[in-house]
């Protein structure tokens, strides 16, 4: 499931937009302002962003380009403005494509549909995942967390891993073992959580620690941010 960061300032369009995309399976996160995108950035990474040019805090061109320093998720413009130089100006900015308003519904999902495609072939062969005090180097093996580095299991790597690239979203015991271990069997909640429990161990995520692993009743894991 593909999570998607909505910025747009107009509630109407925002709700049309969000009850359609969630019909399509996607989740979508939404945020009205600059200032409140950012603010989701340091708790979600998302896998596209829908971003609107005209904010009440600021200019959506201006906030892709500190956008493109936290993640290479695909970036779609939705703006009134059709001008040629609007349009060079927003894939000079980082954008990856560029919808002019008003806009049919089905032609914004196929254009989500590309980019997330896309951006699945580009995606780098050693992926690295760079989050506030925290990263994830696949290649290396090694994760920096609150300027402590430590070499993790692969197994271990592996989950966090997926955890970071959806943080602050649930992901089921059953998602994580098909991802992990290729394969899916009826009982494998009790090995997840006792690969997470080492991957806690590991990491010395105590009390003072800047992220935390927590679990719901459901078998569902989420690593979020914890804010002091």
């Amino acid at each position: 499931m593909s999570h998607i960061l909505l910025v747009e300032d107009d509630s109407d369009i925002m709700r049309i937009n969000r009850s359609f995309l969630e019909k399509e399976g996607y989740t979508v996160h939404c945020a009205d302002s600059v200032q409140t995108a950012s603010f989701m950035l340091e708790e979600c990474i998302p896998d596209l962003v829908l971003l609107d040019v005209m904010l009440p805090d600021g200019d959506g061109m201006d906030f892709c380009k500190i956008l493109r320093q936290k993640t290479q998720a695909p970036v779609i413009f939705l703006t009134a403005r059709d001008e040629n130089d609007s349009v060079v100006m927003g894939f000079r900015s980082g954008g990856d494509d560029y919808i002019t308003k008003p806009y049919d519904l089905n032609v914004l999902k196929a254009r989500i549909e590309v980019q997330l495609r896309r951006n699945v072939k580009q995606a780098p062969q050693h992926p690295k995942i760079e989050l506030p005090s925290l990263t994830i180097d696949l290649f290396s093996g090694t994760v920096t967390l609150d300027d402590n580095e430590y070499y993790l299991p692969q197994r271990e790597l592996q989950i966090l891993y997926m955890l970071a690239s959806k943080i602050g979203s649930r992901i089921s015991y059953r998602d994580i073992y098909k991802t992990i271990y290729s394969c899916d069997v009826d009982d494998n909640k009790n090995t997840i959580r006792v690969n997470i429990s080492r991957l806690k161990k590991h990491l010395n995520m105590d009390d003072m620690c800047t992220y935390e692993i927590a679990a719901t009743s459901e078998g569902e894991y989420v690593l979020r941010r914890v804010i002091f």
